[in-house]
């Protein structure tokens, strides 16, 4: 079916739906008016220099209540934003690394080390985390809780006039104060993920209430523990945080101070084997609970600055957030009101677990690169650990040959001599940043004005550690093998360490040190217009500077450890006798000075219908990782990007009437400037990057936001996102053999953009058969959507469904128990992939062609699922 043809059939199913809606809702009493009428009245402050009611507000924002945020089990606080329309979430992986974007900004999101570039995740107006780089950003840092009271989600449009360099959306996760929410809260979660197989627990804590003379506080937080889906051995997520604010409410104004700890341990899924582009399976002796991480085997190794590391993948990445904020309302005078946000915070990660782990083969010439054998001739040999059980023998003449002669690997049906590589990842991660917003607002007259200014400093700094590389078994909950190699005189070389590691403290995975800094000014200002009573104009600029200053110790040559013996003394355990050192630093600044603007036209058509049309343009700074890659004397010479450019023209139409609630938002919007970058390998085993291609996503579709009562016990909420999102003016490049001398570029033919499903629905219906009682179901549908800007294929679409009931009794309903089914049909749905045949090609998913699925559909893949079923019980009392 062509998308025209998709477009207009789910327009009549939805036209239909909401005409089926609408009559009963209609004839409907308006004091039963709870649901719709409800949410029509909520305040919105995000995306607006003034608190506006959410039906008034001429931008697309989406307001997920209290109410609706209770009903969830969410795998993370990114998995709440999938009740915003025009959203994609991809939060298969956990907690962590989740990917969010809307209306098609959604370059490179395949990946999870950058699934916030576009947007800005805040809490209580302000950025989790002003900085994002590789594999660190704010959803490391944000974890909802007991003290969570709404979220608000706005696509687009205002985003690029109040928000800081995200012009995709704004996520702002609201706290309760003790005014807003007095009293005590306790909560108790008892979970069984991975199919009822695997324990969660979790305890929330909430106190709130008046202290005297205007003075409140709130404090919450909670703690918990859980294997999680696909149960690697040991705890995948174990911690907590907690939090707290004291606020005084002085007549004109008001004074609000927060803090908050958080000391986290978390994990995220690696992929499993797959067959079949046509139709995905997961490979016989996996399956959608398997997990592939490696196991909890400690070890210490040698950085390359000299420090000594530890490693244990049982500890997961161990996330710390402390911060201070501030915020200061105050009227002025009649209608002139000033307010300031600010925050101090210190955030830290540090990494201890598995990554990078594909299927390949046990004699791939790149392995003997990663393990350190490369160019020893004679026998590789891999054992069971802990016992003389050959798994198999890889023998070479010259060291660079290699061909296997003994094979007892198992799941040799998956791939034929087929192991799994196992990079131990260890890096810490530092941030410390300052920010501060200020906004005068007046209305004077017909005119509603609003100026200021935000300040953000960040130091930031990345150490990457050398951990090692571990082999596995093909297998899941994998362990990793022990590795001899035996000269041809009958020598015998220890590869890996006692836990199973190779090549610590150097190889091909350790990464450059970064240090810097990151500052944004920003200037803006904004005027809503009434120019009669039911039109007005409103428009609004921001001036951005943001500036890197950044310091690269990038990686220089090897050296001997011990004159060639290592730590331990002992030249012939080759995983400690060399150690990566760091090269000369290299020092990268860079400046982007623009302006973003936003206008529209809003015309309230009658009492029940508003309309609105809107135009936006902005721009989108590279993030700090993309300055940092800057590194060498040539590129900082020579390479000064440009920001991405997002042009959009959306249109509202928001139509209410007693117990009914529909908001349509078609939208045209434009991502240009975008980079594509490849890795390869050169004929020395070494790392190096092909000049960068540009290209552009141009997506136009509709958003239905939509709230309905049908009489007094059916509620029925519904976000549907109907889209056609395009990639043109890509290309890609074809190494050939090693190096860059022979690359060729390939531009890519203008098709579907990947990873961008064209329909997206999220519909939950709430029954209330008593006023105690109520019961919900949500359906969710992803359409498919390309897998790479080639469209070699397309991840399949899929439902899924989840299922809940909740019960209140006691005085005041004091207590409350609700009971939870997530996909409830133990549906499976691809959210990533990757690629076969070999280490590099697994992580060149643009790499992929038509031709190459074409010639073998069947072929092996590797994929990350949506989670599977998992049940859930909540206790809550209420003091």
């Amino acid at each position: 079916m062509k998308f025209a043809d998709t477009i207009r059939t789910s327009a009549s199913l939805a036209a239909l739906a909401v005409a089926a809606l609408a009559a009963p809702a209609l004839a409907q009493d308006s004091a039963q008016a709870d649901g719709a009428a409800a949410a029509d009245n909520q305040i919105v402050v995000t995306g607006v220099f003034s608190a506006k009611s959410i039906e008034n507000a001429p931008i697309s924002i989406s307001a997920v209540t209290a109410e609706e945020l209770s009903q969830q089990i969410a795998n993370s606080s990114a998995d709440l934003i999938r009740n915003v329309p025009g959203v994609f979430v991809n939060s298969s992986l956990g907690e962590i690394r989740n990917v969010v974007f809307s209306r098609g900004v959604s370059a490179n999101s395949l990946d999870g080390d950058g699934g916030y570039y576009y947007v800005s995740m805040q809490e209580d107006g302000l950025p989790v985390e002003p900085i994002t780089s590789g594999n660190f950003g704010p959803d490391y840092f944000s974890r909802p809780d007991i003290m969570l009271d709404r979220l608000e989600g706005l696509r687009g449009g205002t985003a690029t006039v109040t928000g800081n360099n995200a012009p995709g959306g704004i996520f702002n996760y609201i706290s309760r104060t003790g005014k807003s929410h007095p009293g005590f809260e306790v909560q108790g979660k008892l979970g069984l993920e991975g199919d009822g197989k695997n324990p969660y627990y979790r305890v929330d804590a909430y106190a709130g209430g008046e202290v005297g003379n205007g003075l409140y506080y709130a404090i919450g937080g909670f703690y918990r523990k859980s294997d999680g889906s696909r149960d690697p051995g040991y705890a995948l997520n174990k911690g907590g945080q907690i939090r707290a604010n004291l606020l005084w409410d002085y007549g004109n104004g008001s004074v609000r101070f927060d803090a908050k700890y958080l000391n986290d341990h978390n994990g995220w899924f690696e992929f499993t084997p797959a067959f079949n582009y046509d139709d995905p399976k997961i490979a016989a002796g996996f399956d959608n609970t398997s997990s592939v991480l490696p196991p909890a085997n400690a070890h210490s190794f040698t950085n390359p600055d000299g420090s000594t590391g530890s490693w244990d993948a049982s500890d997961l990445v161990h996330a710390r957030t402390l911060s201070f904020g501030m915020t200061w309302d105050h009227e002025l005078a009649d209608g002139i009101k000033v307010q300031n946000r600010a925050r101090y915070s210190e955030n830290k990660t540090d990494w201890s677990t598995g990554g990078l782990i594909f299927p390949l083969s046990v004699d791939d010439f790149f392995l003997s690169i990663l393990t350190g054998t490369l160019g020893l001739p004679g026998t590789t040999t891999y054992k069971v650990r802990g016992t003389d059980q050959v798994a198999a023998e890889v023998f070479s003449f010259s060291g660079f040959d290699h061909s296997v002669v003994t094979n007892n690997l198992p799941n040799q049906h998956i791939l034929e001599n087929g192991v799994l590589s196992q990079a131990a990842l260890s890096t810490k991660y530092r941030s410390r940043s300052f920010q501060d917003q200020f906004t005068l607002s007046a209305s004077l007259g017909d005119h509603s004005l609003a100026a200021g200014a935000s300040f953000a400093h960040s130091r930031y700094s990345q150490a990457n550690g050398a951990a090692g590389i571990g082999v596995s078994a093909l297998t899941p909950t994998p362990q990793v093998y022990d590795i001899t190699h035996t000269l041809p005189d009958g020598t015998v070389l220890q590869v890996t360490d006692p836990a199973g590691f190779a090549a610590q403290g150097g190889g091909l995975l350790d990464g450059d040190g970064v240090r810097g800094t990151q500052r944004q000014i920003s200037v803006f200002a904004g005027d809503e217009w009434q120019v009669t009573d039911r039109l007005s104009v409103d428009g609004g600029i921001r001036y951005e500077d943001i500036r890197y200053d950044i310091t690269n110790l990038t990686l220089g040559a090897a050296v001997a450890v011990n004159g060639g013996g290592g730590a331990d003394g002992n030249p012939l355990t080759l995983w400690d006798n060399t150690r990566n050192t760091y090269g000369a630093p290299t020092n990268t600044k860079r400046n982007f000075h623009y302006l973003n603007y936003t206008g529209a036209v809003n015309y309230e058509v009658s009492d029940n219908f508003q309309a609105y049309v809107r135009y936006t343009r902005g721009k989108k700074a590279p993030d700090f990782r993309g300055i940092a890659d800057i590194d060498t004397p040539s590129e900082i010479s020579t390479q000064f990007p440009e920001p991405q450019v997002i042009t959009q023209v959306e249109v509202g139409l928001k139509y209410r009437q007693d117990n009914l609630r529909v908001a349509l938002f078609p939208f045209y919007s434009k991502l240009s400037n975008v980079g594509s970058t490849q890795t390869f390998t050169d004929e020395n085993g070494k790392f190096y990057t092909p000049p960068t291609v540009y290209g552009q996503i141009e997506t136009y579709g509709v958003e239905i936001d939509a709230d309905a009562d049908i009489g007094s016990m059916l509620n029925l909420r519904t976000a549907i996102t109907l889209q056609n999102p395009k990639a043109s003016k890509f290309g890609l490049w074809i190494a050939n053999d090693p190096g860059s001398a022979d690359d060729e570029l390939q531009s890519t033919p203008k098709g579907d953009a990947d990873n961008n499903p064209k329909i997206l629905t999220r519909t939950t219906a709430t029954l209330t058969p008593v006023d105690s009682l109520s019961l919900f179901l949500t359906h969710s549908y992803t359409g498919k959507r390309a897998a790479n800007r080639a469209n070699a294929w397309y991840l399949p679409g899929f439902h899924t469904f989840d299922f809940g009931a909740a019960y209140e009794f006691g005085p005041d309903k004091r207590f409350k128990l609700q009971a939870n089914v997530n996909n409830v049909f133990n549906q499976f749905g691809i959210m990533s992939w990757a690629r076969s045949g070999g280490f590099l090609a697994s992580l060149d998913r643009q790499g992929l062609t038509k031709e190459a699925v074409a010639a073998d559909p069947n072929q092996l893949l590797s994929i990350v699922a949506v989670q599977p079923r998992s049940f859930w019980l909540t206790g809550t009392v209420k003091f």
